[in-house]
């Protein structure tokens, strides 16, 4: 039997539908995804404060940065606000591991030098990574 295709009121419907349940699973998991990137945002050295009831997050790297607020409530400004937060620490674990990867880099460059060859580049293992 041939499928009968979804008219424009059927297929409204639908997208409605699929937006609520997403907006409700949205709401329901808000608190642990807030925790999550509280965690994740002390640990890359953001400053958590609470200021007239918001989450106050600053990034102690980079004070030209804007702070993140955010409340317990879930809104489309938190939402907003947790989504650019979460891009945020993404870009600076990305920019860390990379440091980290060039750390490693020159620290392997510099073990394969002799000490003459150290010395003569002014080189010492305190100030190369």
């Amino acid at each position: 039997m041939a499928q009968r295709k979804e008219t424009k009121a059927q297929r409204l419907q639908r997208e409605a539908a699929e937006h609520l349940a997403l907006e409700a699973q949205m709401v329901a998991t808000y608190p642990a995804r807030l925790m999550e990137m509280l965690d994740r945002a002390t640990s890359l050295n953001f400053e958590l404060e609470v200021r007239k009831g918001k989450l106050v997050l600053t990034d102690r790297d980079d004070r030209h940065e804007e702070s993140v607020e955010l409340t317990l409530t879930h809104n489309k400004e938190n939402e907003q606000a947790l989504t650019e937060l979460e891009w945020r620490l993404d870009i600076k674990e990305a920019a860390e591991l990379e440091s980290q990867r060039l750390s490693d880099l020159r620290r392997q460059a510099f073990l394969k030098l002799s000490p003459e060859e150290q010395r003569a580049l002014g080189l010492n293992d305190r100030n190369n990574w």
